[in-house]
């Protein structure tokens, strides 16, 4: 958020270029270079910002780096409003811009290759269900050979001839009932 300062500072700047005081590439250099080149710049900066006759000692040159540092937050919510992007997002946006195209570039160029072999190789598709099939057979011995184990412990019968012979017994049995 803006504060006060920043407006004050803001418009003073604003009305001292358009009357020709201070120039425009000037204001351009202070901004880019945080405060470091224009000493005329940075007294009216410390004047808004509370520190007029601020002398270099490590207090008042951690005041007047709060202070740049809250300018540089309103300036950037300033140009936030104005829907503008500073430079350096940009360029960093640019750059990633320009990896996901090559990546979905090279990406275009693999499903092309893909879809090149697929029409001159059609799949075989007996040689790609061979493994499942054969892993659904051995499977389905084990769990014979288990069912035959539990079948035993239990004491039940698989022989096949014997169920055969208990079933045409019973049915000789309801036969002669009738």
């Amino acid at each position: 958020m803006m504060d006060d300062k920043f407006y004050q500072f803001w418009s003073d700047l604003a009305a001292r270029t358009a009357s020709g005081q201070i120039s425009p590439n000037e204001v351009i250099e202070w901004m880019r270079l945080g405060g470091a080149s224009s000493e005329s710049l940075m007294s009216m900066f410390k004047k808004y910002y509370g520190q007029p006759n601020a002398v270099d000692n490590s207090m008042d040159a951690m005041m007047l780096e709060s202070a740049m540092a809250n300018f540089k937050k309103s300036l950037t919510a300033f140009y936030s409003m104005l829907d503008v992007v500073p430079k350096q997002d940009y360029l960093e946006l640019e750059k990633k811009y320009r990896v996901l195209e090559q990546k979905a570039a090279d990406q275009e160029a693999v499903i092309l290759q893909l879809k090149l072999l697929f029409k001159t190789c059609a799949p075989n598709v007996e040689e790609g269900i061979k493994p499942l099939n054969q892993m659904l057979k051995t499977q389905n011995e084990q769990f014979l050979k288990m069912m035959e184990s539990l079948a035993g412990f239990y004491g039940i019968s698989t022989d096949q001839n014997g169920s055969d012979k208990n079933d045409d017994a019973e049915k000789k049995e309801t036969n002669e009932e009738k």
